[in-house]
């Protein structure tokens, strides 16, 4: 999750500020005044893992280029956002994927992408209070779970073999 290494980083000393764009790959990380580069981009790298490395200035400006335009560079307190749309996004892509393999219906669609979604969020929430987790592969470990609960939260207006094919496949839906 993104807010704890956010977090992380702005407890750097000589780091103002952390920001990270959509896709969770590229870091902002804004120096104080008067604060050692070499020294915070050692902790940085630190704190991101052993493959993260400074971008070029011609790459970084590039990078920062899009914002004045909608491109978002998110702080800690603004990557619950980029959680919840994922979740979205999500949701609405493993319940196309179902209702194409079990022949669902449009409004049975619909009734399992709001059932992903709230279960989905459920979930997200709880990482974020817990602190995040090391990699974003925890999904792929609880996903397993979430499907249940998803299925088990649609409306009775399923019909019971719907159901039954829905739990059936969805845990598979997410896989790494």
């Amino acid at each position: 999750m993104l807010a704890p290494v956010l977090a992380r980083l702005v407890a750097i000393p000589g780091v103002a500020a952390a920001r990270v764009e959509s896709s969770g790959r590229f870091f902002w990380i804004e120096l104080a005044e008067g604060a050692d580069p070499s020294f915070a981009i050692g902790l940085a790298q630190g704190v991101l893992g052993a493959g993260s490395r400074p971008l070029a200035a011609d790459d970084a400006v590039l990078q920062l280029a899009r914002r004045t335009h909608g491109d978002p560079w998110l702080g800690a307190a603004e990557v619950m956002t980029l959680s919840f749309v994922e979740s979205r996004l999500l949701s609405v892509r493993l319940a196309g994927e179902l209702a194409r393999r079990a022949g669902a219906a449009p409004r049975e669609q619909e009734e399992i992408a709001e059932a992903i979604r709230i279960e989905l969020f459920a979930a997200v929430e709880r990482v974020h209070a817990e602190g995040g987790r090391s990699s974003s592969g925890w999904i792929y470990r609880e996903w397993p779970a979430i499907a249940e609960a998803a299925v088990t939260r649609c409306p009775a207006t399923l019909p019971d073999e719907r159901r039954r094919r829905f739990a059936e496949l969805l845990p598979g839906l997410l896989a790494p």
